[in-house]
């Protein structure tokens, strides 16, 4: 592989945490100006799926890891935040909207779903680069390896 693909290839994995955060955040700032009926549970289970999906954004885009490990240091994260709050108190706007003001067993649902929708996005957007990666194939503007001969099993 050539260096211009293998950091084209980099920027374009980035690119999906990048979107994955921004749709993160625009659906808190969504929860958070949300007037109607069912306000709690919309902005206490909603913003804790948005929150995850962000948790998730951002370390993705600095630990290259499995799926699989970022979405369990994703879930930990969310769960070590909520059980601290059997411990702590916001004090502050900051802090109640950052690690939350009351402990809520239902938010680890809520968590579970926001690592759900992160790994659907990631898995979608792996689709879409693998789907762009052979449309490039298709052009001839990324050579494919040589197909090897199989000796046939004696």
């Amino acid at each position: 592989m050539e260096s211009g693909s293998g950091v084209r290839r980099y920027v374009l994995m980035r690119r999906r945490f990048v979107w994955l955060g921004l749709a993160a955040i625009a659906l808190g700032v969504a929860v958070l100006l949300y007037r109607g009926p069912g306000r709690a549970v919309i902005r206490g289970h909603a913003g804790d799926v948005a929150a995850t999906m962000l948790v998730y954004a951002a370390i993705s885009m600095f630990w290259s890891v499995r799926m699989r490990t970022r979405a369990i240091a994703t879930f930990a994260i969310a769960a070590v935040i909520e059980i601290g709050q059997l411990v702590w108190n916001a004090r502050s706007l900051l802090a109640e909207l950052t690690i939350g003001s009351s402990f809520d067993a239902w938010d680890f649902v809520a968590y579970a779903i926001g690592v759900a929708v992160a790994l659907a996005w990631e898995a979608v957007a792996d689709g879409d680069l693998e789907r762009q990666k052979e449309v490039r194939r298709q052009r001839g503007v990324i050579a494919t390896a040589p197909a090897r001969a199989v000796a046939p099993h004696a």
